[in-house]
């Protein structure tokens, strides 16, 4: 019995947690971030402000795990760029995977927390401490590239192919990977 209610309780978590993550997304489309109130996003995604404390600590710490969960979303659809080779496909997968999810991005970097989302992206990036220091800078090179690059695409309505995007990208940030080995 033990059991059932604990799956029981992590799915109710994992439900309360998305409609939060949700509701913040839509209030962010409709107002500045900054406006919003904990009651409103609590009513907004139909929990209450007890739920909210029992997952969040502020409403920017829903913010970051939005985006850390965006960036989780697009490494496990697509996997590390960090391998012996990148292949186009994988900068395929990339830009596919950002125009699925663009809405939340979009909403991320029109709330101007473009910089928190470059900030997530670096951690994972060098979340490797037994890389080189040239490794370390490398990596945050092609972070910072992708990132502008993303954010670029996005602001201007995707007006370029994915396909597009990808070649773009392999044939100009995998240059920095041929010049590290």
């Amino acid at each position: 019995m033990t059991i059932i209610s604990n799956e029981h309780n992590k799915k109710q978590n994992r439900i309360v947690c998305e409609s939060l993550r949700e509701a913040l997304i839509i209030l962010m489309n409709e107002k500045n971030y900054y406006k919003i109130s904990i009651s409103e996003l609590c009513n907004r995604a139909g929990v209450s402000r007890m739920a909210f404390y029992n997952n969040y600590e502020s409403k920017d710490n829903l913010l970051k795990q939005i985006i850390y969960y965006q960036t989780y979303i697009l490494i496990e659809k697509i996997g590390s760029p960090f391998r012996e080779k990148t292949s186009s496909e994988w900068y395929i997968k990339m830009f596919e995977c950002i125009k699925e999810n663009n809405r939340y991005l979009k909403t991320i970097f029109n709330a101007d927390f473009k910089f928190e989302y470059l900030s997530a992206i670096n951690d994972l990036v060098l979340h490797d401490e037994s890389i080189s220091p040239t490794e370390r800078y490398l990596r945050l090179m092609w972070a910072g590239g992708v990132v502008n690059t993303m954010i670029y695409w996005l602001e201007s309505n995707m007006q370029d192919s994915v396909y597009e995007m990808a070649k773009f990208c392999y044939n100009n940030l995998s240059v920095w990977k041929e010049k590290s080995n």
